[in-house]
Protein backbone atom coordinates (compact mmCIF):
# COMPACT_ATOMS: atom_id res chain seq x y z
CA UNK A 1 0.00 0.00 0.00
CA UNK A 2 1.58 3.79 -0.93
CA UNK A 3 0.25 7.28 -0.27
CA UNK A 4 0.02 9.61 -2.69
CA UNK A 5 0.05 13.57 -2.68
CA UNK A 6 -1.16 15.93 -5.39
CA UNK A 7 0.63 19.07 -4.73
CA UNK A 8 1.61 22.85 -5.72
CA UNK A 9 5.17 23.15 -5.86
CA UNK A 10 7.80 26.38 -5.49
CA UNK A 11 11.22 26.24 -5.55
CA UNK A 12 13.46 29.10 -4.14
CA UNK A 13 15.53 30.82 -6.60
CA UNK A 14 18.89 30.28 -5.57
CA UNK A 15 19.86 34.24 -4.57
CA UNK A 16 17.37 33.41 -1.42
CA UNK A 17 18.83 29.87 -0.74
CA UNK A 18 17.13 27.61 -3.09
CA UNK A 19 18.46 25.27 -5.28
CA UNK A 20 20.21 26.31 -8.34
CA UNK A 21 19.39 23.53 -11.13
CA UNK A 22 15.78 22.52 -11.74
CA UNK A 23 13.65 19.56 -11.17
CA UNK A 24 12.99 16.33 -12.89
CA UNK A 25 9.61 15.50 -11.29
CA UNK A 26 8.82 12.73 -14.27
CA UNK A 27 12.36 11.23 -13.80
CA UNK A 28 11.30 9.94 -10.33
CA UNK A 29 14.51 10.45 -8.88
CA UNK A 30 14.08 14.11 -6.53
CA UNK A 31 13.63 12.73 -3.40
CA UNK A 32 13.85 15.72 -0.71
CA UNK A 33 12.45 15.42 2.48
CA UNK A 34 9.31 17.54 2.73
CA UNK A 35 8.39 18.84 6.39
CA UNK A 36 8.98 15.53 8.53
CA UNK A 37 7.90 12.91 5.44
CA UNK A 38 10.29 11.82 2.58
CA UNK A 39 8.65 11.81 -0.38
CA UNK A 40 9.77 11.41 -4.52
CA UNK A 41 8.32 12.96 -7.10
CA UNK A 42 6.72 11.09 -9.62
CA UNK A 43 4.68 13.37 -12.13
CA UNK A 44 4.53 17.05 -13.05
CA UNK A 45 5.58 19.37 -15.48
CA UNK A 46 8.99 18.01 -17.38
CA UNK A 47 11.15 20.24 -15.06
CA UNK A 48 10.49 23.29 -12.57
CA UNK A 49 13.01 26.10 -12.48
CA UNK A 50 13.98 27.60 -9.26
CA UNK A 51 12.31 30.44 -8.88
CA UNK A 52 8.86 29.08 -10.78
CA UNK A 53 6.52 26.24 -9.44
CA UNK A 54 3.99 23.69 -10.85
CA UNK A 55 1.66 21.16 -9.77
CA UNK A 56 3.08 17.76 -8.94
CA UNK A 57 2.12 14.40 -7.57
CA UNK A 58 4.64 12.55 -4.71
CA UNK A 59 4.86 9.21 -3.17
CA UNK A 60 5.33 9.24 0.65
CA UNK A 61 8.25 6.98 0.81
CA UNK A 62 9.12 6.63 4.60
CA UNK A 63 6.23 7.87 6.88
CA UNK A 64 7.33 9.98 9.82
CA UNK A 65 4.16 9.78 11.84
CA UNK A 66 3.12 12.95 11.09
CA UNK A 67 1.29 11.86 7.37
CA UNK A 68 -1.96 12.96 9.44
CA UNK A 69 -1.05 16.61 8.64
CA UNK A 70 -0.87 15.71 4.90
CA UNK A 71 -4.44 17.52 3.86
CA UNK A 72 -5.20 19.61 1.72
CA UNK A 73 -4.62 23.51 2.18
CA UNK A 74 -1.23 22.28 4.34
CA UNK A 75 1.86 24.08 3.31
CA UNK A 76 4.92 21.83 3.96
CA UNK A 77 9.07 23.47 3.68
CA UNK A 78 10.91 21.18 1.07
CA UNK A 79 14.19 20.23 2.40
CA UNK A 80 17.60 19.48 0.97
CA UNK A 81 20.73 19.07 3.10
CA UNK A 82 18.81 20.47 6.29
CA UNK A 83 18.33 23.54 3.79
CA UNK A 84 14.74 24.62 2.79
CA UNK A 85 14.60 25.22 -1.18
CA UNK A 86 11.06 25.11 -1.84
CA UNK A 87 7.48 25.19 -0.25
CA UNK A 88 4.99 22.52 -1.04
CA UNK A 89 0.95 23.16 -0.37
CA UNK A 90 -0.73 19.69 -0.43
CA UNK A 91 -4.20 19.89 -2.79
CA UNK A 92 -5.08 16.36 -2.41
CA UNK A 93 -4.50 12.91 -0.87
CA UNK A 94 -4.81 9.43 -1.89
CA UNK A 95 -4.17 6.93 0.86
CA UNK A 96 -3.66 3.32 0.37
CA UNK A 97 -3.61 3.13 -3.44
CA UNK A 98 -2.34 -0.55 -4.48
CA UNK A 99 1.06 -0.73 -6.07
CA UNK A 100 0.92 -2.53 -9.47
Amino acid sequence: MIDFLEAVVLLLPPEVGGRAAAIAPREGSYRPLVGSTHMRFIEGPPTIEPGHGGRVVVELERVSGDEVDLVPGRELEIIENERVVGLLMVTRLWRSALAL
